[in-house]
């Protein structure tokens, strides 16, 4: 009976990694694992002591060089993009009950040569020189604070090593969003980066979803989960299209073993963006991960862990840039 459960859950949650598409944005989806049988996926498994943890990630994307974002502008075509992107977590883990806990977020973000085809800058430029690339807005950096998520999982199944949670959460717009473009126009004015590449978003950010945490066998774990983010209208009339995000790891070994080896498939499917109550046309889209990674047991109370991302399936909304790669690596703390 056992057995069929496990391989129940498995199946489910493959079948959704295979028909829900997924996508990539500016922000990204909220990182969650702490790097124990997963470093990407939520478990439902509730811990019992106190932890907290730092980590690092870094995603890189293709780029459009200057003379397509101009040929984009004659075009119509509203285009911005970024060839980097790094996020710094700190992270809290709280058990309230055996069977419920608090996980408290906070990041901040550094954004790297963005370029815009129609900002204000931009606009006024363009308007008396349609086809000079000098008109093309670049920003070489925009960093700060970014929002902070509160999220709370609630175990309400658990027998023989197979546990189901109910998982909740907000996040709140702590972020930055007043960074400004390089470029100054005519009157000496800068503009605001578009929201994209701003820290933060000004929005409030619903979410909700499920995990599942158990055994293939005595020494395959398995974690999966399932998240909906509902977003709300945040700076510059600008919101984010909501999301749905599947993940599903595999790990080798038992929890006191000193290195876990982790695959994970990682998923998210977005809406496309509003902004001034417009859909944009070059945004949301899907793309689903394949991530090797790892989780060392250093001592009895610290971790590190790490994996590689590689989209091997995307497709994404307009013109859009494609995600080259994702790197994510941390330190856990357990009290």
């Amino acid at each position: 009976m056992v057995k069929y459960f496990n391989n129940s859950i498995v199946t489910f949650f493959l079948l959704v990694l295979t028909m829900i598409p997924s996508s990539v944005f500016a922000h990204g989806e909220s990182v969650r694992g702490i790097g124990g049988g997963s470093v990407n996926t939520i478990g439902a498994e509730i811990p019992t002591r106190i932890s907290i943890g730092i980590r690092y990630d870094e995603r890189r994307y293709s780029r459009f060089t200057d003379a397509e974002m101009v040929q984009f502008r004659i075009q119509g075509e509203d285009v911005h993009q970024h060839s980097k992107e790094q996020t710094l977590f700190l992270s809290a883990g709280l058990p309230i009950s055996e069977n419920f806990d608090l996980n408290l977020l906070l990041q901040g973000s550094k954004f790297s040569d963005f370029k815009d085809n129609g900002d204000e800058f931009a606009t006024e430029c363009f308007a008396a020189s349609p086809e000079d690339s000098a008109c093309i807005s670049k920003t070489k950096t925009s960093m700060g604070l970014g929002d902070f998520l509160v999220m709370g999982r609630y175990q309400f199944y658990s027998k023989k090593e197979n546990e189901l949670a109910a998982l909740f959460g907000i996040m709140i717009p702590t972020g930055s969003v007043r960074n400004r473009v390089d470029s100054a126009q005519q009157n000496g004015k800068k503009a605001l980066l578009g929201t994209h590449n701003q820290p933060g978003s000004g929005a409030i950010s619903f979410q909700m979803g499920g995990a599942y945490s158990g055994h293939l066998t005595e020494k395959i774990g398995v974690e999966a989960d399932v998240l909906f983010r509902i977003n709300t209208e945040g700076a510059k009339q600008f919101q984010l299209g909501n999301s749905i995000q599947t993940d599903i790891a595999l790990s080798y070994g038992h929890h006191d073993s000193f290195i876990i080896p982790v695959l994970e498939l990682n998923s998210i499917f977005q809406e496309k963006d509003l902004e001034n109550n417009e859909v944009k046309r070059n945004s949301g889209g899907n793309v689903l991960y394949i991530s090797p990674g790892f989780s060392i047991k250093v001592t009895e109370k610290q971790s590190i862990y790490g994996s590689f991302s590689y989209p091997i399936w995307q497709q994404l909304g307009g013109i859009s840039n494609d995600e080259s790669w994702r790197f994510g690596a941390g330190y856990n703390f357990v009290f």
